[in-house]
């Protein structure tokens, strides 16, 4: 795994005991001359909330001699890559300096779980330089193969609905982080406030709590994936003075503690201040958006391909061109049985392009992507172009960002619709794959 760091001694991690995932803290070194890597924080905050839910051994695939006799040396991870869990071997060498290890650890010396799961995604991508910069939603969903949603805060005007769907999604086991402000390349100091700017956040807790003199708080929990002492020094910061108002049961009942390890509570409010973006990953589809996986009667995926020339048609800047793109049929016949959406069939639509990360030292780099879906009367042929000039669109993923996988909620009549997943620049070639859930049988095929 070649790169511009300096591996200056590898070590073997041959002594770890085998005694579970038990460890709180997933530790992060402050290393002044290497860049810190926003990837692979998002990894980091993401294994950490693979601690909590139990989902370790979705990754490290349990029947592993990891000591003794039957040790080998060899470790074996697996990670979700555009639709398909692959396996990633790795040795047990792992990079240190000064006798120490560079890049993440357990705060437990007999652990080395997180510093091997580290070594075989740098491994997947090509190098632990490939990782630099990115999206914690990727990351969420390498490590579960769940569906992930990115919330702007510029972009996410109804803030209450936002907590409304944090709270929710929290209690019923949703993976989330949050990115600060910033430039990434800054992320090894701290600002005026005791935060990492650029830097990816682990959501470890969201709650909404009776106080003594204030009406009632909304609050949430943070880690830095650092564990260490980096933390907010606002208000509800570890001993504050408001903390007064809050019954002992409720301090119990949120896990409430004032240590020096990185996790520490702040309002909601100072939350959407401080942080830019909170990125939400369950394991399954939230149809009605409440937070909440809902029941999943049908899953469906095809892998397709932009060919330049052929079927790279573009955005809808060019309406001729757009008729080119690939188009999947879409057929929902049995609504839902619920009465918020009587009549309706609940879907959930996901584009999700081929991964490029590991292919961005020869140039390529994320596309943007969108979908358009319109409704069709004709299931047995492909829309043309002059069936755009006259009918307005039933849903669309929003506008085309770079982004790995771009979703949509739908709430459609029964009928025939068509899905048209594009780039934005014409000619541009790439491979994507269309998946859909529903909690109604469907039919979804290429035209």
């Amino acid at each position: 795994m070649k790169g511009k760091y300096d591996y200056r001694q590898w070590i073997l991690g041959q002594e770890q005991h085998d005694k579970g995932v038990t460890s709180y803290y997933i530790i992060y070194p402050e290393i002044a001359e290497i860049f810190i890597m926003q990837l692979k924080e998002s990894c980091y905050a993401a294994c950490f909330q693979l601690i909590k839910k139990n989902f370790p051994y979705q990754v490290i695939p349990p029947g592993q001699s990891l000591q003794g006799d039957g040790y080998t040396g060899l470790i074996i991870c697996r990670f979700w890559r555009f639709g398909e869990w692959v396996s990633v071997c790795v040795d047990d060498r792992l990079p240190t300096k000064d006798g120490a290890l560079i890049f993440a650890r357990s705060s437990d010396p007999n652990e080395f779980w997180v510093a091997l799961v580290e070594k075989a995604y740098a491994k997947l991508y090509g190098s632990y330089e490939a990782m630099e910069g990115g999206q914690s939603m990727d990351a969420m969903v390498d490590l579960t193969g769940g569906l992930a949603e990115r919330y702007d805060m510029e972009d996410t005007p109804d803030k209450d609905l936002l907590f409304k769907l944090l709270l929710k999604a929290s209690s019923n086991g949703a993976f989330i982080t949050a990115s600060r402000k910033g430039d990434w390349r800054m992320s090894y100091k701290t600002d005026e406030n005791g935060l990492v700017e650029g830097h990816a956040y682990t959501v470890s807790g969201v709650a909404r709590l009776k106080h003594d003199a204030l009406p009632s708080v909304e609050l949430i929990r943070i880690r830095n994936p650092w564990g260490n002492g980096a933390e907010w020094n606002g208000d509800w910061k570890d001993g504050d003075e408001k903390w007064d108002g809050i019954s002992e049961d409720q301090k119990v009942k949120v896990g409430l503690r004032s240590m020096d390890d990185g996790e520490f509570w702040m309002s909601f409010e100072d939350f959407c201040q401080q942080f830019e973006e909170v990125s939400v990953c369950t394991i399954g589809p939230d149809f009605d958006h409440d937070g909440t996986v809902d029941y999943v009667g049908q899953v469906k995926a095809i892998k397709g391909e932009w060919i330049e020339g052929q079927s790279a048609g573009g955005s809808r800047n060019d309406f001729e061109k757009f008729a080119s793109n690939p188009q999947y049929l879409l057929t929902v016949l049995e609504p839902d049985e619920d009465d918020e959406t009587e009549g309706l069939c609940s879907v959930l639509i996901g584009v999700l392009q081929e991964h490029r990360r590991s292919l961005r030292e020869v140039g390529l780099k994320m596309i943007q992507i969108g979908f358009v879906i319109y409704k069709t009367e004709d299931p047995h042929r492909r829309l043309p172009a002059s069936h755009f000039h006259y009918n307005y669109e039933e849903g669309t993923s929003g506008t085309y960002i770079n982004f790995r996988e771009v979703l949509a909620r739908q709430e459609l009549e029964p009928g025939y619709y068509i899905i048209i997943p594009a780039t934005f620049l014409p000619d541009t070639p790439g491979h994507f794959m269309v998946r859909v859930y529903s909690p109604k049988p469907f039919e979804l095929k290429k035209l």
